[in-house]
């Protein structure tokens, strides 16, 4: 008994009827970082920092950095708590904060980023030219 041909009809039901694997979903990384912001998040620290320094009359220090909602392109002025004694402090879910001190949020400080942890108080005694 002959063969029957093959058409293109079947050609493509017998592709239709391959067996479709099934794929296990890892996590990518924005879910990652999503799942790691949220346990942050619940365990927020107040995280402080107080620059020692005398500003003179009609002076402000300011804070910029990167981390607990600082930016290195806008400062956020310090409040003075004595005559040498400037403070910025936020709530920083997790990680550190690196930042610079700035005099008028126009000068800054001379020498390395200062780094303090999550929760962590730091004195750092900034200098200017």
């Amino acid at each position: 008994m002959p063969r029957p041909k093959k058409t293109a009809t079947s050609a493509v039901a017998e592709k239709k009827t391959t067996k479709k694997v099934a794929t296990k979903k890892c996590a990518t990384k924005k879910t990652a970082k999503k799942t790691a912001s949220k346990v942050c998040a619940s365990k927020a620290k107040l995280t402080r920092v107080i620059a020692k320094f005398d500003a003179g009359w009609g002076n402000q220090l300011f804070i910029r950095g990167l981390g607990g909602s600082l930016d290195w392109q806008k400062g956020i002025a310090m409040q003075n708590i004595s005559e040498d004694e400037w403070l910025w402090e936020q709530l920083v879910p997790c990680g550190t904060v690196a930042f610079k001190i700035l005099l008028n949020d126009e000068n800054w400080s001379e020498g390395e980023d200062f780094v303090v942890s999550a929760g962590d108080t730091v004195i750092c005694r900034p200098s200017f030219q």
